[in-house]
């Protein structure tokens, strides 16, 4: 088995430290790309960079070095640049990672991803993940992203599956290389149509790190995660390594926030609504996709209304 993972690295201001760790953007990166060495499996790592910071630099990865103007590199625009050599490389891999620097994707969550990603594919389904943060007051992870408790199960062959309906948006994405062909192929690897999860518009670095499975995409059914002890399964969890979400609202706001993305509000072990509050779904998703696409497309009018 092969894997070969795409990591862009933004690095304005080298010498700048982030998080409670207080360390750089590049001790990060050297951190992370020890760690995927590490997985099971043949790795082969791009990092995806824009000035010569990383020349003298030795890490077992690939350096790309892209010309970018200075107004594109502030908006995000770095994070597409290595799709066209995803493209080059779509037969030589069997599996296909883009990976922001500081998401830890461990040996565990690999695992869980081949034990479920099959069993999911045959029925349209994408296997989903969770980023956490520390709190280093309470030591407890908190989920980043989330800030409604889930409340949907669906069942496949006896495995209780959540329903992430809410936002599956992790700062990455891996694929077979089946679904990565059907995804080189779609409308949407050229970024020309705009990707959203019925709640807003996704920004330019999120539209790379989303892939192909934001909700209004239609490709997957839905974004599931197996329960465990009616929790979220262990090992779909992945650690933001910079950990700089936390500190960034105060417990009233975080409590009250009603955004969806970068408010650490739940401990990752209460992030599903009490057992007598979930609902068990239908395989009828797509319909209920059909229906979101067209009450998005015409939210225009809710406005006016309201």
């Amino acid at each position: 088995m092969s894997i070969v993972i795409h990591i862009p690295f933004y690095n304005l201001i080298p010498e700048k430290k982030e998080g409670y760790r207080n360390l750089t953007r590049f001790d990060y990166l050297k951190e992370n790309i020890i760690n995927l060495k590490n997985l099971s499996i043949k790795v082969d790592i791009f990092i995806h960079t824009h000035n010569d910071f990383l020349d003298d630099k030795d890490l077992k990865a690939k350096i790309i070095k892209h010309e970018i103007k200075n107004e594109d590199l502030n908006k995000g625009y770095l994070t597409w640049l290595c799709r066209s050599l995803m493209e080059k490389q779509k037969d030589e891999y069997q599996y296909f990672m883009y990976l922001e620097h500081d998401i830890r994707f461990s040996e565990k969550n690999l695992q869980y991803w081949l034990k479920y990603q099959e069993l999911l594919a045959k029925k349209q389904f994408h296997l989903g993940f969770f980023i956490y943060e520390i709190n280093k007051s309470d030591n407890h992870n908190y989920s980043i992203h989330i800030n409604k408790k889930l409340d949907k199960l669906f069942e496949i062959d006896s495995q209780k599956f959540i329903v992430n309906d809410l936002e599956n948006y992790c700062c990455f994405w891996i694929y077979t290389k089946d679904h990565f062909h059907t995804f080189l192929n779609s409308k949407w690897w050229s970024f020309k149509k705009r990707a959203n999860n019925f709640r807003h518009n996704y920004g330019i670095t999120e539209r790379s790190s989303i892939g192909f499975h934001a909700f209004n995409m239609n490709y997957f059914k839905a974004t599931l995660i197996p329960e465990i002890s009616e929790q979220p399964h262990p090992d779909s969890f992945i650690e933001h390594m910079t950990n700089n979400y936390f500190d960034k609202f105060s417990q009233i706001e975080r409590e009250n926030y009603t955004d969806i993305r970068g408010v650490c509000k739940f401990k990752v072990d209460e992030m599903l609504e009490s057992f007598d509050k979930r609902k068990k779904l239908k395989d009828n998703f797509y319909l209920i996709k059909i229906l979101k696409l067209f009450l998005w497309k015409f939210r225009f009018i809710s406005r006016k209304i309201n």
